[in-house]
């Protein structure tokens, strides 16, 4: 295929001089580069070495005329190199003949030479090799396309197809042309061929799914109107298959989760609140406060521990459905659901983002947490937003540098009674919704997540 540059024109006329004087003409004013032969066994022979981009051809030559010289280099090169026509006839004879032989356009000689429309003629030299090129390169795209593309006519049969569509029927291309929708691939050919003619009435493209020899199939049905004898679709079919297992990998996984958090809750809960239960009645006994006040503790931090895990089991199944929120109210709600004691927070003009809003305030609850957990009951916590995202800041005690990347990660915490869950699940939480997080100092020496390509709502 011709690459893109300056463009490459065979003249073939019989007269030397007008030869000679066209090719100088269409270089020398038009930036063509032109070669010129004096009739059309020199211009088959210079063909077969060489490649031009078009040819412009005398009709009335001596021993094979223009139209038989188009056909001899068809035949001989099996090229649809663009081929312009010259005749000093005007009849509708010869017009007839030229588009019936597949010319791209023909001009009457003496008018070119005579009015000097060689503008016109170059105009449209360009025009037939743009159009050329474009075809060129949309056939490259077709034929290395790995989805299965065709054009089919409303009777099914199929008149071009790409190797990737033979390849799923384990046909050769050549074989496959000529043949039906059904034919090739049975009942779900005739569904494919309702849903074509469906297409070419309604005149709007059409996507379905199907399956054929276990394999799943994503198709996109597209009316096509050049060509005007026949009604015609094109057909584009994607393999989909690995798509599809591995959503349903992904379902037998949110399966296996639902059962894990079932258990969590029901097995661990329930001997919780019986130990729970009995810590209350040796309350009324025991004579020793440290014991019974770290037996509490221990029940709490088990209490937080199954809501962690349950949260973090069932962020593979939550749905992410983003909506237009308001940063400053999911906060306020954030933090009156999280014990905080003395803590104190500031909440700057957040402004309205996208985002899932329980899945939201799940992150701010475990930042804040994180915060109090860290920093007690005096600590500050500090929401605000940038121009990219928005940012949870307090003046606890900082987290330092080499381990700022740990403190994501599943059961990683400092403190005696953490889980190490909490900031696993906000990595997860801004990961699903495609936000950045990262950790940076705060202002009075705290620690300062910050969550990156959030989207504003005006």
């Amino acid at each position: 295929m011709m690459e893109r540059g300056p463009i490459h024109v065979l003249v073939v006329d019989d007269s030397e001089f007008f030869a000679e004087m066209t090719a100088d003409t269409l270089a020398t004013e038009h930036g063509f580069e032109t070669f010129a032969r004096t009739s059309a066994q020199e211009g088959i022979e210079f063909l077969e070495d060489e490649q031009v981009d078009c040819i412009v051809s005398d009709y009335e030559m001596p021993e094979r005329n223009g139209l038989k010289f188009l056909e001899a280099v068809r035949e001989t090169l099996g090229e649809e190199t663009p081929f312009v026509l010259l005749t000093g006839r005007g009849d509708e004879e010869v017009a007839s003949e030229a588009i019936a032989s597949g010319v791209d356009d023909y001009f009457l000689k003496l008018e070119v030479v005579e009015d000097e429309e060689y503008g016109r003629l170059a105009k449209r030299i360009r025009s037939v090799v743009s159009e050329n090129r474009a075809q060129q390169k949309y056939e490259l795209l077709v034929s290395t396309s790995p989805d299965g593309i065709a054009h089919v006519a409303s009777d099914g049969t199929i008149l071009t197809a790409n190797p990737a569509l033979a390849a799923d029927v384990g046909s050769a291309r050549e074989a496959v042309i000529g043949s039906t929708l059904p034919e090739l691939f049975g009942d779900v050919g005739e569904e494919r061929l309702a849903t074509g003619r469906a297409v070419i009435n309604d005149t709007e493209p059409e996507r379905t799914e199907d399956v054929f020899e276990g394999k799943h199939f994503h198709n996109i049905f597209v009316p096509v109107d050049f060509d005007s004898d026949r009604d015609t679709f094109q057909l584009i079919s994607r393999d989909i298959t690995q798509r599809k297992e591995r959503e349903r990998e992904l379902q037998r996984q949110n399966e296996r989760l639902e059962t894990f958090a079932s258990v969590i809750s029901h097995d661990l809960r329930n001997p919780l609140e019986v130990a729970r239960g009995s810590a209350q009645l040796l309350a009324e006994e025991c004579r020793d406060r440290d014991a019974l006040d770290r037996m509490n503790r221990a029940l709490a931090r088990m209490d937080r521990l199954i809501d962690d895990v349950l949260t973090l089991a069932r962020q593979g199944e939550a749905a992410h459905q983003p909506d237009a929120v308001e940063l400053e109210r999911v906060a306020e709600e954030a933090w009156a659901n999280v014990k905080t004691g003395a803590a104190r927070i500031e909440i700057g003009d957040g402004g309205t983002i996208e985002a899932d809003p329980s899945r939201l305030q799940e992150l701010l609850e475990n930042l804040f947490s994180n915060a109090v957990c860290h920093g007690g009951d005096d600590v500050t916590v500090q929401v605000a937003t940038n121009s990219n995202g928005f940012s949870v800041e307090d003046d606890g005690p900082g987290i330092p540098n080499e381990r700022r990347e740990e403190v994501f990660e599943l059961g990683y915490s400092t403190a005696d009674d953490g889980t190490g869950i909490g900031l696993s699940i906000v990595k997860q939480i801004a990961s699903a919704h495609e936000w950045g997080v990262d950790i940076a100092d705060g202002d009075d020496s705290g620690t300062r997540f910050v969550f990156s390509d959030v989207t504003f709502i005006e």
